[in-house]
């Protein structure tokens, strides 16, 4: 059975060339947008067997403490363990003002940090360069 396309507000797609599965994000999303655009894509993962996933939020606006959260607690962990024994491995290619406000925004930092830390059971690398995020989903598969 297909997917439903994706909304107007992001795209998905796998890139069977690639072995990697693209999300880029067109606008700022609420927390419902934003889980039903990761559902979108974990339908892909199952459908492809595709652990290898790039993440474009340049245009996904600021950060957001209760998006970080649910993906550091609670969405990636179960995606990780469901894609196992694949690692999950997550470039995200983001924008400067999202590199700079997870480093200077003491309410979203320790978020962010809780989950981009190499304790949780998938992979993840910040990009400011898409090309250098595909080297490094690319390289790291089996």
């Amino acid at each position: 059975m297909p997917l439903p396309p994706a909304p107007d507000s992001y795209t998905a797609d796998y890139r069977p060339d690639l072995g990697v599965l693209v999300m880029r994000w067109l606008r700022p999303h609420s927390l419902p947008e934003t889980q039903a655009s990761y559902q979108h894509l974990l339908a892909l993962a199952r459908r492809h067997r595709c652990p290898n996933w790039l993440l474009d939020g340049r245009r996904d606006g600021p950060l957001v403490l209760e998006t970080a959260r649910w993906l550091g607690q609670d969405f990636l962990p179960a995606v990780a363990r469901e894609l196992a024994p694949e690692l999950l491995r997550l470039a995200v290619f983001s924008s400067p003002a999202r590199l700079e406000q997870r480093l200077l925004d003491a309410e979203v930092s320790p978020a962010v940090a809780e989950a981009l830390a190499p304790t949780q059971p998938y992979r993840t690398a910040l990009f400011l360069d898409e090309g250098e995020a595909l080297a490094w989903l690319t390289a790291s598969q089996p």
